[in-house]
């Protein structure tokens, strides 16, 4: 454990996105124990959490936050930081740090720090926004990408995924060749492991998928393969798990199309433990998605020896070091179909056979730290300058 007390270090300010069982942000921004805060609070790194205030305890409208709760929730933590600008406690050189890019209310921010002539330095997370075609923000751009380049334009650093999330960004003008940082997700493998049962369940042949039912993950084309893997193997299980109470879509041909496909099971409420245990059973866990910037779902589903399977497309090729055994060709049914059949009879290799997809991003959070200088370079574990060093070679 490293004296912080003994280190001259910025100032941390930590403004996480609302946590909502139904959606990753629950495990992610959860004070003190999701992902991030989890690791900061075992290497006693000092920060200070900016709570926001909840309008909707669930997403009522919404993909990934709600509609409405999503600005009520940012805003009330920019009024936060204000306040905290305007009595002295926020200086130059501090840092803040957003769980993501997207936060409606920022703009006051760089507005006060001009007039004060002070220069804290923002940071935040980019997951996909309007310059990914498929996102559905998409369809906003024509407002929304003033805002994306204008924000890229305040903040310091930038933190994405993959290579081609970042240059995706820098396509679209936003951010600077030295602001945007291919970080990876922010990830812990341990407080997933932390969630396994005792007693692990046998491997069955079983087929997960995880992804939201909604139209950028292009679920209609998983049913396509469900479909002609069953005409060929009826043994193989195909299973579809969501957290919320009712596995919901923001269109409903989504689900009429689902109900016509009845040898699927559908897991509904999940808890984390009871998602876990699904991903410990299955085989293969299956991703279609046209819109994922590296997926929570891998790093999870491989954390439980699930086999990816994967579009050769986007991010994934990357996050999956490119080995093609485990990526089938963007929506062509034969390929999908075969990759399963080559891979459902495999014997198990243990909860360690994919510990190459997620342990880099273990050290995400690392990462980001140091590009924050926030921690001292020797903080740096040879775990993780390995592995940089090996990624620049």
């Amino acid at each position: 454990m490293i004296n912080w007390k003994s280190c001259e270090m910025r100032k941390l300010f930590y403004v996480p996105l609302e946590s909502y069982r139904e959606r990753y942000t629950m495990q992610l921004s959860a004070p003190k124990t999701g992902w991030l805060e989890r690791k900061w609070v075992q290497e006693s790194i000092p920060y200070e959490r900016i709570e926001g205030e909840t309008l909707n305890k669930e997403i009522t409208v919404g993909s990934v936050l709600d509609a409405c709760g999503r600005g009520y929730w940012s805003n009330s933590q920019v009024m936060k930081l204000l306040q905290k600008v305007n009595s002295g406690e926020i200086k130059s050189g501090d840092c803040i740090f957003f769980d993501d890019f997207w936060h409606p209310g920022i703009s006051a921010l760089p507005y006060a720090f001009e007039l004060l002539n002070i220069h804290p330095r923002m940071y935040a997370v980019l997951y996909a926004q309007s310059v990914d075609i498929y996102d559905f923000t998409y369809p906003m751009r024509n407002w929304m990408r003033h805002f994306e380049v204008g924000i890229g334009k305040v903040l310091r650093g930038i933190f994405v995924a993959s290579t081609t999330l970042r240059d995706l960004c820098l396509y679209a003008g936003i951010g600077r060749e030295e602001s945007v940082h291919v970080t990876g997700l922010i990830y812990d493998s341990e407080e997933v492991k932390s969630r396994f049962p005792t007693y692990l369940p046998d491997r069955q042949k079983q087929v997960i998928y995880c992804s939201r039912w909604d139209r950028e993950k292009d679920p209609l084309f998983f049913l396509e393969v469900v479909k002609r893997v069953h005409s060929i193997r009826p043994d193989i299980r195909f299973v579809i798990t969501t957290s919320s109470r009712r596995l919901r879509s923001n269109d409903s041909s989504l689900l009429d199309a689902l109900d016509k496909v009845p040898h699927i099971v559908v897991k509904e409420g999940l808890t984390k433990s009871e998602y876990y245990y699904s991903l410990l059973e299955s085989k293969i866990q299956m991703n279609t998605a046209d819109q994922d910037w590296v997926s929570f779902t891998l790093l999870e589903s491989t954390t439980c020896g699930c086999r990816p399977l994967y579009p050769y497309f986007l991010s994934f090729p990357e996050a999956l070091e490119y080995r093609n055994e485990f990526m089938y060709v963007k929506g062509d049914v034969e390929s999908a179909v075969k990759m399963i059949l080559s891979h459902i009879d495999d014997p198990d290799g243990g909860l360690d056979s994919f510990s190459w997809v997620y342990r880099k991003y273990d050290l995400t959070w690392k990462r980001m730290l140091n590009v924050m200088e926030c921690i001292p370079y020797d903080f740096w574990s040879k775990e993780l300058f390995l592995y940089e060093k090996n990624n620049r070679s």
